[in-house]
């Protein structure tokens, strides 16, 4: 008999789908359902699975979120070699309210991520002087 897994929404361990409490972390599975729709797509962020990262991006992108913004490069930096994803998350970023906490991320990509993504921070930047 097979047992089925899914992911706990808390710290991504997998866990038998049925389980009430993560058996790593410990947290209960129904308290999920307190967090607000950003608290989970924060959370997202730091799933395992790229497509579940990718929608959480472009959710908070699409939110406008600015106090996301340095979730967004961490999640960059985590992930270093999914170019794509890196890609989004600048995009994400140009997408947020201006400020220093969008100014800020931007330069962070500049100085921490590797290729295509620090280039890509950095026409962000770019074109922010320019729109000044």
């Amino acid at each position: 008999r097979r047992v089925h897994k899914a992911f706990c929404m808390h710290c991504f361990s997998m866990m038998p789908r049925a389980a009430t409490v993560c058996p790593v972390c410990g947290r209960a599975a129904l308290a999920l359902t307190a967090r607000s729709y950003r608290e989970k797509l924060v959370a997202a962020l730091r799933h395992p699975l790229a497509e579940v990262r990718m929608r959480a991006v472009i959710a908070l992108g699409l939110r406008r979120d600015i106090d996301a913004a340095t979730d967004l490069v961490q999640c960059a930096l985590r992930h270093t070699r999914d170019v794509i994803e890196g890609l989004e998350i600048v995009k994400s970023l140009r997408m947020l309210p201006g400020g220093q906490p969008r100014y800020q991320a931007l330069q962070d990509l500049c100085a921490q991520h590797p290729a295509a993504v620090r280039v890509a921070a950095l026409d962000a930047l770019s074109s922010l002087r320019k729109a000044r």
